[in-house]
């Protein structure tokens, strides 16, 4: 290869770097862009999803509180649970500190017995263990004026899975369901709690 060759060939290898590093700053340029594009879009998914959500957390809050209104309605008018008639009923009873908030949908007492009634829109079977071992105890710290009282549970809701049905037994707690305008109770197996 003669010298007029070989600076031809280096010549020409520099020019073709030259475009392949146009071309790799604009293929880099048009990246960047798209990238900016996606970030938006993210961003407006995330704006979107946010809306949705809060909608949907709109509609389980009126939910919950329409079961709340039902059954507390429904025992303001009939103050019997698990064949016990009771006196008093008290909605949202609660206690709240700095480090502890606790509250109880409906509580019914007649003296001797109370029962502690939680409304659920949708009921997750933790939920029964939690209230038979956690929620009770809450109630027998905060509550201590109801030392000595047979304490007996109770789950409100609109509908049940089988899950919660057999927690709800193995814990002996009732289970208050709406049929029609009225309630149904099932405290087969209602264990009192001392």
């Amino acid at each position: 290869m003669t010298d007029e060759e070989l600076k031809s060939l280096v010549a020409s290898l520099a020019e073709g770097s030259k475009e392949t590093e146009r071309q790799f700053q604009q293929l880099r340029e048009a990246m960047d862009k798209r990238s900016k594009e996606i970030d938006l879009t993210i961003k407006k998914v995330d704006r979107q999803i946010d809306k949705v959500a809060k909608q949907m957390g709109g509609i389980n809050e009126n939910i919950g509180y329409h079961a709340e209104q039902f059954f507390q309605n429904a025992f303001e008018d009939n103050k019997v649970f698990g064949g016990i008639e009771y006196d008093d009923i008290i909605l949202n009873m609660g206690y709240k500190s700095k480090t502890e908030k606790v509250e109880f949908d409906i509580v019914l007492e007649n003296g001797n017995s109370v029962a502690l009634i939680e409304i659920k829109n949708r009921i997750h079977p933790d939920f029964v263990k939690k209230l038979a071992e956690e929620r009770i105890d809450k109630f027998r710290k905060y509550f201590p004026m109801y030392k000595g009282y047979d304490i007996y549970l109770g789950i409100a809701g609109f509908s049940f899975s089988e899950e919660v049905l057999k927690e709800a037994k193995k814990y002996g707690v009732g289970i208050i369901r709406q049929v029609g305008e009225s309630i149904e109770i099932d405290a087969t197996g209602l264990v009192a709690y001392h």
